[in-house]
Formats: C-alpha cells, structure tokens, sequence
C-alpha cells in the first residue's frame, strides 16, 4: 500500500507539472500565413517582351536539383507577375533553352557581364533578356541530448530507486536534432544584346533553424526523420530570394508564416488561440489587453504585430513589432521588423 500510494503521489505531481508547462508557461502556438504584393522599385526595362532563365550556377555543395527548382521557380514567379501587371512577358521554354545553350556554355554564361556574349543564344530564342542566378544551399544537423522523466520507474521495473525506500523517480538522456539550413542567392536580369544589367539582386543569404523538441515528460529519442522535409524549406528560402528578385521589375506577391508563441499571461494565451481560428481583430484586443496588464510582455506585443500584417495595417504591425524588439531583441522579431520596414511603402493587399 505505501508503495502505490508515493506512486500515486508522484503521479500526481508530475500531472500538475505538466498542466503547469502548459498553462502556466504558455503553451499556445499558431502559425499565421501573410500575404501581400510588392510594386517593383525599377521602371519596366523598355522593348522587354521575352526573357530566357538560364541555369542557376551552383555552389560547391549544391545539388544540381536546386539549379533546376531555381529555374522554375523563377518562372513560374515571372509569370504569374507579368500576368498581373499586364506586361505579357513570354518566358522561353525551358527544354529550349537548355539545346541552345551547352553544358559547357551555361556554366560559362553564369553571371556574366561581357557585352554581346549572350547575342546568337538571344537570337536563336528569340529573347530580350536572360535571368541568370547563382545559388549554394548549405545544411548543418548537429545532435544533442535532453533529460526526461523514464516512465519505467513510475512502474516500479525501470528505477533503481522506486519501491527501495528512496520514493524517486530516474531521469533519461534521450537525443534531441537541431538543423541549420542556409540558402544564398543572386540573380540578374541581363539584357540579351548589350549584356547590361536592367536588374540585379545582390547575393543575399537565407536562414532557416528546426530542431526536436523531446518532452521533459517520458520522451523519446528524435531523429531528422521528425523534421519537415529539408527540400521543402530549402524551397521556400530559395523562393524567398527569388520573389525579393522579381519585385525589383514587376509586382509580385510576397508570402510568408509567421510562428506566434504565447506567453504565460491569459490574455495573450487567448490572442493566439484566436489566431489559429483566424479571428485577427479578436485577438488583437486580447493581444492589447495582455500589454495592460503586463506592458512587458513580448509575444503579446509580437502576437498584435503578426495580427496586424495578416490584417493589412502594416504600419501599426511595424509599431508592435519595433515595441517587441525592445522589450527582448527575439530573431523572429528583429527579422520581422526588418522585412516590414524594408517593403513599406511599397505594399499593397494580396
């Protein structure tokens, strides 16, 4: 009997921890798509009616799919843009382009500036202007270990303590992956006869971070195998440079999901769970009401800006977010701030 009844002790114990790393620290997450278009910076290039996209150069540990995803995602941006602006600009086919140029010859072409070097190419399909690009995608996985709670000496069969007169419970090391992935990229749109640059994107770089998270509650061991597929967010920060690239000249939409995470503080809890329902100004009152109570409250105050982008307020959302990076310079909130600050003035609703 007292060996089930200091089981039932800590059974209970480790339940009210739980409910408290759930309530108590503030548990609620939502993932907020934003979406709005960017009017280009640069005048339409004159006489511009069709473009080829040689290509993407590679970087040393590149795999050659992303020379070929670069390619169509950059055509499939050009088009669906050009087709909102009305500019009727033809993209040539790509198996095309690919029996103009050699092997040997688009390697060469690259990022090239020599005047005229592109012009027999042009002529043959019947283009204005190549894209060119280079992109070099880097992926970092390091492991690592994290202690949880081992059921098995709940049971009374795995601890070395339970039911011996110590009443403790036995922890466990379970290993834990954490994934860097980097992506830069540079693109180039280059007239076909004068081989002058109408549009450049300087190489800029791209980062996205995923690790496991083991439960500190009997968890397990967690493998890569758990994590979104690299491909499809390596995709995405490619497709990130890319539509950076083609607002330059024509207005392209600009997508991106932000991760909004409570605090401890109910209100803010609520604004988030409001958030996954989609109900923005809801949860922008809830967001509000958290920053009374609590002015420091940083995800309440990031959790107001993301609700305010999502709704179009973009200058209120740059307010919120700048009063986020102040209260604690998290990345989410700086890179938010950032990408905000830098397209205001230019935006309009997706």
């Amino acid at each position: 009997m007292l060996i089930w009844s200091r089981r039932l002790v800590v059974v209970a114990v480790l339940s009210g921890m739980t409910l408290c790393a759930v309530g108590c620290g503030g548990g609620a997450k939502a993932v907020v798509p934003i979406s709005y278009v960017v009017q280009p910076t640069k005048e339409f290039p004159p006489g511009l009616t069709s473009v080829a996209i040689l290509p993407a150069e590679r970087g040393p540990a590149t795999d050659e799919i992303w020379s070929d995803m670069t390619v169509s995602i950059l055509q499939n941006l050009i088009q669906e843009s050009s087709a909102r602006s009305g500019k009727g600009l033809r993209v040539a086919d790509r198996s095309e382009t690919r029996k103009v140029f050699a092997e040997s010859d688009m390697a060469a072409a690259g990022m090239i500036d020599s005047p005229g070097q592109l012009g027999a190419p042009a002529k043959v399909l019947g283009v204005d202007a190549f894209v060119l690009s280079k992109v070099n995608v880097k992926v970092e996985s390091h492991s690592g270990k994290k202690r949880t709670i081992d059921a098995m000496s709940l049971m009374g069969g795995g601890g070395r303590h339970w039911g011996h007169g110590g009443g403790s419970v036995d922890s466990t090391e379970v290993e834990t992956v954490t994934r860097n992935m980097t992506v830069q990229t540079e693109f180039k749109l280059t007239d076909a006869k004068t081989g002058e640059v109408w549009a450049h994107w300087m190489p800029k770089t791209y980062r996205a971070t995923e690790k496991t998270e083991a439960s500190p509650f009997f968890g397990s061991s967690q493998t890569e195998a758990e994590l979104t597929p690299r491909d499809q967010i390596i995709g995405t920060l490619v497709e990130r440079g890319a539509r950076d690239f083609v607002s330059l000249f024509l207005p392209c939409t600009v997508e991106h999901e932000v991760e909004v995470k409570s605090s401890g503080n109910e209100s803010c809890e609520q604004g988030v769970k409001l958030l996954n329902g989609d109900m923005y100004e809801e949860a922008i009152e809830q967001f509000k009401m958290a920053l009374v109570e609590e002015p420091e409250d940083d995800r309440a105050a990031f959790g107001a800006g993301v609700a305010c982008e999502a709704l179009g307020r973009h200058t209120e959302a740059l307010d919120y977010y700048k009063r986020a990076c102040v209260i604690k310079a998290r990345p989410e909130y700086l890179e938010a701030k950032q990408r905000l600050s830098g397209n205001l003035g230019r935006l309009s609703a997706g």
